[in-house]
């Protein structure tokens, strides 16, 4: 085992949503099993040609739509919608999404001119956004301050409610499901490394299915 782990060398090419912190330990993890891997990460929210941009495994969030890809499922997870206590304490605990609009709130988003609509549940609603980002720590940055409601997924907003620094909202109104899958094109022979990578992914998961956990709401 130990001489498998030392004989790997190579380079892994990745890409990464932006902000998708429990894939980072995840990466750490691997190069410390198999040292001798260069691991090169892209990070962004575009849908990138795996085969042009010369990616060996993209983690994608959402639908599958290039068919010619492989994909792996390997996680599922409801974005979060969190304030202060501060902010709660000073508008009151929202009982039905309606009430979400006594608040200002910061929404993420990928393109300027896209409006953002939140689906909780059935209902539908559409924030009175005072701050639009692609990047969601900038948005958990502005919760914690006590401006705004705004949704994050839950490996970010899990430690903060824990520690009481955040409050989760309208969780009887769940935000949309979002799938998480391994992506990668489709060699009748993937490379030893890609092979090891993604089979370590998939023993990985319980760590990534924890740090996503938020606990019973409350």
């Amino acid at each position: 085992m130990v001489s498998d782990q030392a004989r790997l060398k190579g380079r892994l090419r990745l890409s990464l949503p932006q902000t998708f912190q429990p894939w980072w330990d995840l990466i750490a993890a691997f190069q410390r099993r198999y040292p001798g891997v260069q691991v090169y990460v892209y990070s962004t929210e575009r849908r990138m040609d795996l085969v042009e941009d010369g990616i060996d495994v993209a983690l994608r969030v959402g639908a599958i739509v290039h068919e010619a890809m492989v994909a792996r499922h390997v996680l599922s997870y409801r974005n979060i919608l969190v304030a202060s206590p501060k902010l709660v304490e000073r508008f009151g605990m929202p009982a039905e999404p309606e009430a979400l609009h006594r608040f200002s709130c910061a929404v993420w988003a990928s393109r300027v001119d896209v409006g953002v609509r939140w689906e909780l549940g059935s209902h539908v609603v559409e924030p009175q956004a005072v701050l639009s980002t692609n990047d969601y720590h900038h948005l958990c940055s502005r919760a914690l301050g006590g401006d705004v409601v705004t949704e994050l997924p839950p490996f970010l907003a899990a430690a903060p409610i824990r520690e009481k620094r955040l409050v989760p909202l309208l969780t009887q109104y769940p935000l949309p499901e979002w799938s998480i899958n391994l992506v990668y094109p489709p060699h009748r022979h993937p490379s030893t490394i890609v092979r090891t990578y993604l089979d370590f992914c998939q023993d990985y998961l319980p760590n990534i299915a924890h740090a996503c956990d938020v606990g019973a709401p409350g």
